[in-house]
């Protein structure tokens, strides 16, 4: 005799399957950065960012920029040129500094309630004709100074439509690559942070909108991709 398989059973892999996919698409600030709202950081240190391009300046550039977007989401940044130099004496300026110890007097000393490591992984520009693009790749990290976690952790690919601009076209064509990605690095790794920090890091406690941005849909992966038009 053959036996009738139970509705239960039959529904259980479909019931599976829709849990799974429930979870795929619940992906908010609040569920994938649960850290940023349980200790909600106020004062962030933004540490000089390692470069892994070939523009020999990226990192003082890129910090720049960095503390201009974050200020836009609502926290408060230590001077970072200050910090930089107080780095540099301490002969923590080419480190990580996600030690314990070291993140432990970030916290006593400055104040700082978490800091921002970065990797600038590429900055690649070309062109076709008279028109070009410029694909800035980063990661991003905020470490928590009390609990020496990563908190927030996010990784960008952005690329600026540069346009079609003969006058850009002959600059490039003449300057040096190295010298072309200088002149232009802030005002484009301004807009690239900006964007970056908009999509995924939520308000601090300094915007007014703080609190209100937990159920926000955020790539699962913490990558985004986005292009920029000049």
């Amino acid at each position: 005799m053959m036996r009738k398989s139970s509705p239960s059973l039959l529904l259980l892999p479909v019931l599976l399957l829709l849990g799974a996919c429930s979870g795929i698409f619940n992906h908010t600030l609040g569920n994938v950065y649960p850290d940023m709202y349980a200790n909600q950081p106020t004062s962030i240190l933004v540490l000089p960012p390692v470069n892994n391009t070939t523009a020999a300046d990226a990192r003082e550039y890129f910090s720049c920029s960095l503390a201009e977007a974050l200020g836009l989401r609502g926290y408060y940044i230590l001077p970072v040129e200050t910090m930089f130099n107080i780095l540099r004496d301490e002969g923590l300026y080419n480190e990580r500094n996600d030690d314990p110890a070291v993140l432990a007097n970030f916290k006593k000393y400055f104040g700082a309630d978490a800091v921002l490591y970065t990797v600038i992984e590429k900055w690649d520009k070309s062109w076709f004709l008279d028109s070009g693009s410029l694909t800035i790749q980063a990661r991003f990290a905020l470490i928590s100074t009390s609990s020496f976690e990563t908190i927030w952790d996010y990784r960008t690919t952005i690329r600026v439509n540069l346009g079609s601009d003969s006058k850009k076209f002959l600059v490039a064509l003449i300057e040096s690559a190295v010298k072309t990605a200088i002149e232009d690095y802030f005002p484009n790794a301004r807009e690239a942070n900006i964007l970056t920090f908009e999509k995924a890091l939520p308000y601090g406690k300094y915007h007014p909108l703080h609190g209100s941005d937990a159920e926000k849909w955020v790539n699962w992966d913490k990558t985004g991709s986005y292009e920029i038009d000049k």
